[in-house]
């Protein structure tokens, strides 16, 4: 019953998925504001397919996924890191898709140039990430132990976006790692542990991680980065000497 649930969820997750790829590969809509839209109904759709109720979910299998498995002293959301990691590596190494996608990404003009279809590989993009969604999805309800549409992952995507660029992945496309991605979530998560075990209110924690998304974007914006090629070469550039005949 279990797997049928989380096939399930993978589905619609998909499916969900491929709305948000249209929006931004057909209708061209900007992808964060394609993906706030169901980021904004979301809830309210699981409200109504629940009737208002916050369902319990008893099953030990599922109760594997949040914690640990028998026997296995890592933590199963890690070991799903891991998989979920060497998947995508080999998929970005090793495959066509793997390469289209980064090629739209880098620069999606000349990607169409060489043959590359954008729209079926940002709709590809949007489907696989629905899938990771999807796995995320389980493992809240698996710490949780009920379904709670209200308060369930709330706020997540600021972690989301703050691993991102920590990373050192450009919040406007273009090249990315998926390795400073993992770093960065872990960064991000071991501030969230301190902040909280210092006592910082919930509501405080918000805005130091805001405070730190917006250090990050303007330290990465391109007028200082410019400022400081200018200043390295002011410093480190030795002025020519001129002999004289």
């Amino acid at each position: 019953m279990i797997l049928v649930a989380f096939l399930a969820s993978c589905v619609v997750a998909i499916l969900f998925g491929m709305f948000n790829g249209t929006l931004v590969s057909v209708f061209r809509i900007q992808p964060m504001i394609a993906t706030l839209i169901l980021f904004t109904a979301g809830r309210p759709i699981a409200y109504w397919i629940n009737g208002g109720a916050t369902p319990t979910v008893e099953s030990p299998l599922l109760g594997y996924i949040g914690s640990f498995i028998p026997g296995i002293p890592i933590p199963t959301p890690i070991l799903i890191v891991i998989v979920f990691g060497i998947l995508v590596s080999l998929l970005l190494r090793f495959t066509n898709l793997g390469l289209y996608t980064q090629t739209v990404g880098i620069n999606e003009r000349s990607a169409r140039l060489n043959g590359i279809n954008p729209v079926w590989i940002k709709l590809m993009s949007f489907m696989m990430l629905g899938v990771c969604t999807a796995m995320a999805g389980c493992i809240g309800v698996s710490r949780m132990g009920l379904i709670n549409h209200e308060t369930m992952l709330l706020d997540i995507e600021m972690d989301a976006i703050l691993a991102v660029a920590i990373g050192g992945n450009a919040l406007g496309g273009g090249k990315f790692s998926l390795t400073g991605s993992v770093i960065g979530a872990y960064i991000i998560q071991a501030l969230t542990i301190t902040l909280y075990a210092m006592k910082v209110s919930s509501t405080a924690v918000k805005a130091y991680k805001a405070i730190v998304i917006i250090a990050i974007v303007v330290l990465g914006s391109p007028v200082v980065k410019r400022y400081v090629l200018m200043l390295r070469d002011k410093l480190f550039t030795k002025p020519m000497k001129v002999t004289e005949m």
